[in-house]
């Protein structure tokens, strides 16, 4: 995931990501996951948005932010995510 997230590949970025966040094979490091996903994000992956707006939710690697989980939430549902549908 490293390369292909480095090269900027989205799903690869919100995957590193999500693996950051858990400690799943990396150190845990929930500001490195918030930039992948900020990456990924930025690129328009709903799944990325979905998991950074749970992080700006609950405070994880970033200032906790409502207003910016909301606006998260509602790109990724805006594509259909039925998580940040949920979230919302």
């Amino acid at each position: 995931y490293d390369k292909a997230s480095n090269e900027g590949f989205a799903p690869a970025q919100s995957a590193l990501g999500h693996m950051c966040m858990r400690g799943e094979g990396v150190p845990r490091d929930a500001e490195k996951a918030v930039l992948l996903f900020r990456k990924a994000a930025l690129a328009g992956n709903a799944g990325a948005q979905n998991n950074l707006g749970f992080c700006y939710q609950s405070g994880k690697g970033v200032k906790k932010n409502l207003t910016e989980a909301a606006r998260l939430f509602k790109c990724a549902a805006d594509q259909g995510h039925s998580s940040a549908i949920f979230n919302l």
